[in-house]
C-alpha cells in the first residue's frame, strides 16, 4: 500500500481573472472561483488516483476547514483519507490566476507533541511492502520527530520516499531511504557541492546514490528529469516545448508515476520513464495529470543513459 503524508496541507482557493490584477485596486473581480485540496503529498495521491492506484492520505487537518477539505477528496475513488485531526485550522491559500499568477500562502497551524505522536502511531502500523511518501515542507520544530518516525519506518522495511526540507533529507541519508526527489539547486546544497550544469547534476545525483539512496530523482530547472539508480544514471525531457500550461505538481506527478510503475515491474529505469511522462502530462494540463494525457506523453518520452 502507498501512504502519502502532507504535514501542512492547504485548502486552495482559486480565482481566475480575464485581465491583469491591479495592485492597490479595490475593483479586481474574478470570473471563476473554485476550491481544491492542496499539498504535495495530496498531489501524489491525486495522480495515483488518476492511474487507478489506491493510497492512504496522512497528515494534519483541523478547524472549520477540515470537513470541507475531506469532502473535496471524496470525488477521488482511490484516495483513502487517514488524517490526524488537530485543533488548529487547515490553512487556506489563495491562488490568483491572471496574466501573471499570484499566490498567497498561509503559514499553517502549530502541530503539538500529541498531534505528532498520533501521526507516528499511525505510521507504526506500516510494514514491509508498504511505501511512505513524505512530500512538502516539514516545520523546522518537527524535524527531529519526523526523522525518528522515518527511521523507524525504514527499520521496519518500509520504502520511504522524501521530497521535503533539505536539512531533513540530509539527516536521513544515513538511513538509506528508497528515494529522494529534489531539484538541482537543492541537490547541490544537500551535498555541499557546486552544481551548475545538467552534467554536474547527474554526477552529484550519482554520488548521492552511491551513499545509499536507492533512487535519486531530480527535476532540473523544471525542464528535465534525472534518475540515478542501481542500473545507472539517466536523463529525459519533461518540457518538450515552451507551451507548458502549469508546472505546479510536476515533481509530485513524477513520484506518483514512478511508484505506480515500480509496483508492477520493479524496474526503476522504465518507472523513471513513466514518471517523467506523468510530469510532462501535468505540465501540459490545467490540473494534475490524467491517465489519457500520461499515455500520450509516454510514447514520446525517451531516456538517455549518461554513464
Amino acid at each position: 500500500m502507498i501512504f502519502t503524508c502532507t504535514l501542512n496541507p492547504s485548502l486552495d482557493y482559486y480565482m481566475e481573472f480575464d485581465g491583469p490584477i491591479k495592485a492597490g485596486s479595490r475593483n479586481n473581480r474574478s470570473n471563476l472561483e473554485y476550491y481544491e485540496a492542496g499539498g504535495k503529498g495530496i498531489n501524489v495521491s491525486i495522480v495515483l488516483n488518476n492511474l487507478g492506484i489506491p493510497s492512504r492520505a496522512l497528515g494534519f487537518i483541523g478547524g472549520f476547514t477540515k470537513d470541507f477539505y475531506i469532502s473535496l477528496l471524496a470525488k477521488y475513488d482511490h484516495i483513502i483519507p487517514n488524517f490526524t485531526y488537530i485543533n488548529g485550522h487547515t490553512r487556506i491559500n489563495v491562488k490568483c490566476h491572471a496574466e501573471q499568477h499570484t499566490n498567497m500562502n498561509a503559514a499553517g497551524p502549530y502541530i503539538t507533541d500529541g498531534d505528532m505522536k498520533n501521526l507516528a502511531a499511525k505510521a507504526e502500523r506500516l510494514a514491509e511492502g508498504d511505501y511512505f511518501v513524505l512530500a512538502g515542507v516539514t516545520p523546522e520544530y518537527l524535524e527531529d520527530d519526523v526523522e525518528e518516525m522515518l527511521a523507524r519506518l525504514i527499520e521496519n522495511k518500509v520504502k520511504v520516499i522524501m521530497d521535503t526540507n533539505i536539512d531533513l533529507m540530509k539527516k536521513m541519508l544515513k538511513y538509506k531511504p528508497f528515494m529522494i526527489k529534489t531539484t538541482s539547486t537543492e541537490l547541490g546544497e544537500m551535498m555541499d557541492m557546486k552544481v551548475d550544469s545538467i552534467e554536474d547534476t547527474a554526477e552529484t545525483a550519482k554520488k548521492l546514490h552511491e551513499e545509499g539512496v536507492s533512487n535519486v530523482l531530480i527535476l532540473y530547472h523544471g525542464r528535465e528529469g534525472i534518475l540515478a539508480c542501481d542500473e545507472g544514471t539517466y536523463r529525459t525531457e519533461i518540457l518538450q516545448h515552451d507551451k507548458a500550461v502549469n508546472t505546479v505538481g510536476t515533481g509530485d506527478s513524477m513520484i506518483a508515476g514512478f511508484l505506480m510503475s515500480y509496483l508492477r515491474s520493479r524496474d526503476a529505469v522504465d518507472s523513471f520513464r513513466f514518471g517523467a511522462s506523468c510530469g510532462s502530462a501535468t505540465a501540459y494540463s490545467k490540473g494534475l495529470a490524467t491517465k489519457a494525457k500520461i499515455d500520450a506523453m509516454y510514447q514520446d518520452t525517451e531516456l538517455i543513459r549518461l554513464d
